[in-house]
């Protein structure tokens, strides 16, 4: 079923109970008012009918002829009085009230008040006892069948409103849910006419500042991110063809010169045997920086590891002596232990990529290591004294596979992915990486990390 038809269905089934309570509430007020009333004006009826026979009782034949003009402005039609004594009667006027109500025996020592119901009929029975007269009573006699008919006419009448009432709440909130819900049904199309092939389309999104726009805006940032994911599977396979595509050709190459000329020329064959083994290797090192990024884009690495960031640059720094010996590598600054929340394999890995391509780039003169924190953000600063990058080029260093054509190019070293790798595990922890280099002369790489 429809959410806009559950919707209408719980609205009219809530509504029903509301109503039904309510009606119910107020067609028993009313009931309880109203026959509270009448009971009161019956009652003050018979205390006076009673008072005025004891007035004049002491003339029975003045009594009897004067009564009915005293009385009949207290009996309505569907009423009847009585005066018995000893069960007799002495005098009555009855306006349609069956017989079988009166009340029978002599006992007239005690008020009665009761409801009898008999055949259809409802009848209220007030008896009194007549002072100063053994045995003797007044009696009144109300049809409340009337009155019944009233109130199931009233009764009616709600139920009649009632039931209007939840036929226009349920056509209404059909309506209304039918037009809240109109983006849903929109957004549903969209995303059904959606290509695979082009999920850069978005949904517009409402400004409507209600839970449609909230969905717009998740639904538009999933699409966001199986777009991401998408593009870089695209990219995965496009880079790794691209890099793999120049160790494949040189290997089918050598393969080549083996076939024709290798197995005679133990030369030829140790050069290839080499030149495959190298090739080889570079492949292996090219896949595994590629997985490495592509997990990190993934963000499947970004860790919680507290680790202090200090200890852990100087034991880098010191296992890359030996690498740049005779030349000097210095750690300055203020070296005070940082905790910060970041696996100890990537900050490993980027002060490693950093190292490695002074240690690259660079073939004189000494790398300086700076340390130091300012204003609640870490700076790690490595400057080396090698080629240097051209200008037009620092805008592009950070893209995956790029080398300076005017000086990597030359040289083939690495394989344009350290620098890139290292700025997706900085941005995973709000971090970022700058670049500036004189060409000839010097190139400085400075990592930000703000501390939490």
């Amino acid at each position: 079923m429809p959410i806009k038809w559950r919707l209408t269905l719980l609205s009219a089934i809530f509504l029903l109970i509301i109503l039904g309570l309510f009606h119910g509430f107020v067609y028993q007020l009313f009931a309880n008012m109203i026959t509270e009333t009448e009971q009161r004006v019956l009652q003050q009826k018979i205390a006076t009918l009673a008072g005025i026979y004891k007035h004049e009782q002491t003339n029975s034949r003045r009594l009897k002829d004067q009564l009915s003009g005293w009385v009949s402005p207290f009996i309505d039609n569907g009423q009847a009085i009585r005066v018995t004594i000893d069960g007799k009667v002495e005098w009555q006027v009855n306006q349609g009230i069956p017989s079988e109500f009166f009340l029978k025996g002599k006992d007239a020592r005690h008020n009665i008040t009761k409801v009898h119901k008999n055949e259809g009929k409802q009848v209220s029975i007030l008896a009194r006892p007549l002072q100063g007269v053994k045995n003797g009573r007044v009696e009144l006699y109300t049809d409340f069948t009337s009155l019944n008919r009233y109130l199931d006419t009233m009764l009616l009448a709600l139920t009649i409103g009632s039931s209007i009432l939840l036929v226009i709440v349920a056509v209404g909130g059909h309506v209304m849910a039918r037009v809240a819900f109109h983006p849903v049904k929109k957004i549903t199309r969209t995303v059904r006419e959606l290509d695979p092939a082009r999920l850069n389309s978005r949904l517009d999104v409402p400004a409507t500042g209600d839970e449609i726009e909230e969905l717009t805006r998740t639904f538009n940032g999933l699409l966001d991110r199986i777009y991401r994911l998408l593009e870089q599977q695209r990219r995965f396979t496009a880079d790794a063809s691209h890099e793999l595509k120049t160790p494949v050709s040189i290997i089918r190459g050598y393969v080549n010169l083996l076939n024709r000329w290798g197995k005679e020329n133990p030369d030829i064959l140790e050069e290839a045997l080499n030149a495959i083994n190298q090739e080889t290797d570079r492949m292996e090192a090219t896949t595994d920086k590629l997985l490495s990024l592509a997990r990190r884009e993934s963000n499947l690495l970004l860790g919680t590891e507290q680790i202090e960031l200090v200890e852990v640059l100087q034991q880098r720094v010191n296992r890359w002596i030996p690498v740049f010996s005779p030349r000097e590598v210095t750690l300055t600054g203020d070296l005070d232990p940082i905790y910060f929340p970041i696996q100890r394999l990537d900050w490993e890995e980027v002060i490693d990529i950093l190292l490695d391509n002074a240690h690259k780039y660079s073939k004189e003169g000494s790398v300086n290591v700076l340390w130091n924190v300012e204003e609640g953000i870490a700076c790690l600063t490595v400057r080396d004294y090698g080629v240097g990058i051209p200008k037009r080029d620092l805008s592009r260093v950070l893209d995956r596979f790029y080398r300076s054509g005017q000086v990597r190019g030359k040289q083939q070293v690495g394989s344009g992915l350290g620098l890139s790798i290292a700025k997706r595990i900085l941005q995973l922890h709000r971090g970022s990486i700058q670049i500036d280099s004189r060409l000839g002369e010097w190139t400085e790489v400075r990592i930000l990390l703000p501390l939490p």
